[in-house]
């Protein structure tokens, strides 16, 4: 099983000076606590691709001697992430993985229950938020707990998306097919999040959701979400 983590991203809206990776909350960088997060005994390789100030988080990642995670380079980081995932998938085949976004902080505990959930196409959601403009919102086939739509601009939904996917070995091939269709029909702005939707358009490969509610996680992607990223860690018992 693998982990592929998407970090190429300028991070224009925390002032760009470095990539997100090594923006730091409490002084802890956004990677050390995805790289926390993750089980790390369940993973053969953890690929991390960069893009935006690439050597900056080579180096980082270098100093931890770790041979289960590689660093990889998306020259076309200004394009639509989904460019950064197919980077990484094109180092293994047929082989389950877990895709998450480096900007979000999850308290390791959740991953305990998100194991449990590792099976078919499952997308990580969660019922607690009041989702905003900015929010990924999913919208879920009536009485089921497959996705029927997922999208920023959906006026109705049943729960928000929270930047995490897991894609089973036996739906590799699925889950590839639907990526490369998915910019053969968006383009070059295509996102990761666009292949869920591919993927729900046919009611036979919807994906499945997890729900992750009550937990407690943070998105760092401006700095009103920094700041409070950084009060609500120090209250928050799962991180504690």
């Amino acid at each position: 099983m693998r982990a592929i983590i998407l970090a190429a991203g300028t991070g224009s809206r925390l002032g760009g000076v470095t990539t997100k990776a090594l923006i730091e909350v409490n002084g802890i960088k956004l990677i050390d606590y995805l790289l926390k997060f993750l089980n790390k005994e369940l993973f053969t390789d953890i690929y991390i691709v960069g893009g935006y100030h690439f050597t900056d988080l080579a180096n980082y990642i270098e100093t931890k001697n770790d041979r289960k995670i590689s660093v990889l380079q998306n020259s076309d980081y200004l394009k639509g992430n989904i460019y950064t995932l197919i980077k990484a998938l094109t180092k293994f085949n047929n082989d389950s993985f877990l895709l998450t976004n480096v900007d979000h902080i999850y308290p390791p505990i959740m991953f305990n229950k998100m194991e449990k959930n590792f099976n078919n196409i499952t997308a990580m959601c969660d019922f607690d938020r009041n989702l905003g403009s900015d929010d990924m919102k999913v919208r879920l086939r009536p009485n089921t707990n497959q996705i029927e739509a997922i999208s920023k601009k959906l006026e109705t939904y049943s729960c928000g998306y929270i930047g995490m996917t897991f894609v089973h070995k036996n739906f590799f091939a699925q889950y590839t097919k639907a990526t490369y269709a998915t910019i053969e029909n968006i383009g070059d702005n295509a996102v990761v999040e666009n292949i869920l939707q591919t993927l729900s358009n046919n009611f036979l490969t919807a994906p499945y959701i997890c729900d992750l509610s009550n937990f407690g996680w943070y998105e760092v992607d401006n700095k009103e979400d920094l700041e409070y990223a950084e009060k609500a860690l120090k209250t928050n018992k799962n991180f504690i």
